[in-house]
């Protein structure tokens, strides 16, 4: 299940004054063992941060990297790089933990729809079935208070069948 743990709040102090700009696949490179036939199981790593910020400018890149096997035997293999640019509005200023907070959260939520239909259409390009990656789930930090004052209470990850 493809998952992280973000402190909304500060994700959502950025969130609220950001507009996306644009969204660019700045390196991707892919190979396949074109002798494997079968069910892909895949694994798929991630990390999104904060690459630049001047003025009202924030780029975030988002780095994927999807392997899948077939038994013991590596299979598929793909690197996939976006940047994400933002305008940040507003005078205020802004912390480094939300712009990291905003950076691991919505990055994704912004480029995982692309990194989605790349690796179905590239795994179908390879000779496999398509693949698709799950939803991707976002669970709050545990101990993080929210707009009541109180601590939220720590969320127990829970595996369903299927994701």
């Amino acid at each position: 299940m493809a998952e992280i743990t973000v402190d909304f709040a500060a994700a959502g102090r950025i969130a609220n004054r950001v507009e996306l700009k644009g969204i660019r696949l700045t390196e991707f490179s892919a190979k396949c063992n074109p002798k494997m036939m079968g069910t892909l199981e895949p694994t798929i790593d991630h990390d999104c941060a904060v690459s630049g910020r001047e003025g009202t400018a924030l780029e975030i890149v988002c780095n994927y990297r999807f392997a899948a096997r077939i038994g013991q035997v590596q299979a598929a293999d793909a690197a996939i790089t976006y940047l994400l640019l933002y305008e940040l509005q507003g005078n205020e200023p802004v912390s480094d933990e939300d712009i990291t907070q905003f950076a691991l959260s919505n990055g994704v939520l912004h480029s995982w729809p692309f990194v989605r239909e790349l690796i179905y259409a590239l795994t179908s390009r390879m000779g496999y079935p398509p693949y698709t990656l799950p939803v991707f789930h976002f669970r709050p930090k545990p101990g993080i208070t929210g707009s009541t004052g109180k601590a939220a209470p720590a969320q127990q990850k829970q595996d369903t069948p299927g994701q």
